[in-house]
């Protein structure tokens, strides 16, 4: 019968078990782990301490004071503590000190947060230290975290340059020691010019590449005290101090458009690009940074609207033009992300009967501030800053929408044309996208006319061919917008699938007054209906017009003479209103333009 284990036996066993689970979190701890004894010499330390301090033979039997040394360098090194200060820290119940940067012996120095908490064995009185635990956090990981963090907060991380929280704190330091010292900074403002057309052409990765080598050539153009700082996407700002003279911000920005004139090469495709550049210079009632950086993007603006790649001087006769352009585009932009622009919905009619044939969707833009801002005006601001998508967009989810509730309400199918920018065309998903809103909204493509600019067809033919392939394959219709502002000739336009052209407004105004006019139209609708194409003639103002256009044979109009661009409620009024409104026959348009095989054309209704 085997003997009952004995209590000795027992408590050696728990004592074991003990020492591994402590052994366990000793080697756990994140941090490096010392144990010293009274006299301040090591005799146990963890894996952390052996990776900051050096080996563990080299650890074991070293005193605490040679391993915890500080110093710029190795040679100016000096223990954290002597012998006489380390005695007194093992007399309280526990010391720490943070932010201390250690240098070990022949080992990198480190940022680390230091605990010495002393501890007695059972048996000592309890006034005696019999050693303490050393714990040494490296804080390597986190301050570079923390330093990267803040270089991210005050640099741009495309082109390495100062960001504007950066450089409006140094536009702000520079004002005020001006006011002591009498020289005044100057601020200079530069903006690529058809940054936009690069991104759009060649992709973004070679847009970001160019705003990477601009911001080099633009820093090199500089001088040394200059700070030059990136603060848009192709905006920067050049801040110029300890200005001898008040031109020398002048010759800086010459140096930096000549530094641009270079082409860029990339994968050996040549960008040429240059830069509108507006110079702001300070004195006593520029009152802050802010209103320095707005006076010089002002002059930017006037350099670009003066014919680009050139330098402006701000004076105080530019500001409101300028500035409305400047809130304009800031607004807009605001309006866009919230969702505040309207559409207007213009009918179209047959004047064979005077039915309701489609209504243009058009954006519409009521601002607070500046009332009811005019199409032209918004439009080419948002083709200038790369909002006419995120416009175009809108219109489209909107008037698809319209367009279904109104079909419920009168019970009939409603035509639309909606406008298309060029960056939509350009885009190989446009036709998968348009796809995706007619069928969010239940909108029957037949019952879309795409309008393009005649601008659009000559950019890039071949590959416009596809786009349209696509399109006519959903089943929408095509139509040529304000035709003859850009290339009369209709013949070449048989290489399109094109159902409708529109005449501009040059056109049809004032056409019943001469010959010639009447000729000109003549000839054109003669051609058209030679080439299949249905024509509206936009822009009718006047009785007289329409009875030209009658006379002529044109078959379809819309003017302000017989409906201009309405709420969607009033376009719901008229639908019902109208005898005829969107007739199944002869149906619109009245001649059907080229299309694929495999589409199918036996009906009339588009």
């Amino acid at each position: 019968m085997p003997e009952p284990p004995s209590p000795h036996t027992d408590v050696r066993h728990h004592l074991g078990f003990e020492r591994e689970r402590l052994h366990a979190v000793f080697e756990a701890v994140g941090a490096a782990v010392l144990v010293i004894d009274h006299d301040g010499i090591v005799n146990a330390a963890n894996g952390e301490a052996v990776r900051l301090f050096g080996l563990s033979a080299d650890l074991l039997g070293a005193a605490i004071t040679a391993l915890l040394r500080v110093g710029a360098t190795e040679e100016s090194a000096r223990p954290l503590m002597n012998r006489e200060e380390l005695e007194s820290v093992l007399l309280q119940r526990r010391w720490n000190i943070d932010g201390v940067r250690l240098r070990p012996m022949n080992q990198e120095p480190f940022p680390a947060d230091l605990v010495i908490a002393p501890f007695a064995a059972n048996q000592s009185p309890a006034h005696e230290v019999s050693g303490a635990v050393v714990v040494i956090t490296d804080n390597s990981t986190r301050d570079a975290t923390l330093a990267q963090l803040q270089w991210q907060a005050t640099h741009d991380a495309l082109t390495g340059l100062p960001n504007r929280t950066v450089l409006v704190d140094r536009l702000q330091h520079a004002l005020v020691l001006a006011e002591r010292s009498g020289s005044w900074p100057s601020v200079l403002f530069l903006d690529l010019d058809h940054f936009k057309a690069v991104n759009d052409q060649l992709g973004h990765r070679t847009g970001d590449r160019l705003l990477v080598e601009a911001a080099r050539r633009i820093s090199d153009a500089t001088r040394a005290v200059d700070t030059v700082a990136r603060v848009g996407g192709d905006e920067f700002v050049v801040l110029c101090e300890a200005l001898e003279r008040p031109d020398i911000a002048e010759l800086v920005a010459a140096r930096i458009l000549r530094s641009l004139e270079a082409p860029f090469d990339f994968d050996e495709e040549l960008v040429h690009i240059s830069a509108s550049v507006g110079i702001a210079r300070t004195d006593v009632t520029v009152h802050s940074a802010e209103q320095a950086i707005r006076n010089a993007d002002l002059a930017m603006y006037r350099a670009k609207e003066t014919g680009r790649s050139c330098m402006q001087v701000f004076d105080d006769t530019m500001s409101m033009k300028t500035r409305r352009r400047i809130d304009l585009e800031r607004a807009l932009r605001e309006a866009i992300d919230n969702d505040d622009l309207n559409v207007a919905y213009q009918p179209i009619f047959a004047l064979a009967d005077d039915s309701l044939v489609a209504f243009e969707a058009l954006a519409r833009w009521h601002h607070v501030d500046f009332g009811d801002v005019e199409p032209i005006e918004f439009i080419a601001i948002a083709e200038e800053i790369g909002l006419i998508t995120a416009i175009a967009e809108r219109v489209l989810d909107v008037a698809c929408r319209d367009a279904a509730s109104w079909s419920i309400t009168a019970g009939r199918p409603i035509r639309l044309h909606v406008n298309v920018s060029s960056r939509q065309l350009g885009a190989s998903t446009f036709a998968n996208y348009l796809a995706r809103v007619l069928k969010h909204h239940h909108v029957d493509p037949t019952m879309i006319t795409l309008e393009l600019t005649e601008s659009m067809l000559l950019d890039n033919p071949e590959r416009q061919n596809d786009r349209f392939d696509a399109l006519r394959d959903l089943g929408v219709r095509i139509a040529v917008d304000d035709f003859g502002t850009v290339y009369p000739s209709l013949a070449y336009l048989r290489r399109y699938p094109i159902d409708v052209v529109k005449l501009d407004r040059q056109f049809v105004s004032g056409i019943w007054q001469t010959a010639q006019g009447r000729h000109i139209l003549q000839a054109i609708l003669d051609l058209a209906t030679g080439l299949n194409y249905a024509v509206i003639a936009e822009g009718v103002e006047h009785e007289d017009e329409l009875d030209a256009l009658r006379e002529l044979g044109c078959e379809f109009a819309q003017g302000h003479f017989l409906g201009g661009p309405m709420p969607p409620a009033e376009a719901l009024l008229l639908t019902a209103s109208v005898l005829h409104a969107f007739p199944v026959e002869p149906g619109y348009p009245s001649r059907l333009g080229p299309v694929k095989a495999n589409r199918t054309s036996t009906s009339q209704v588009p």
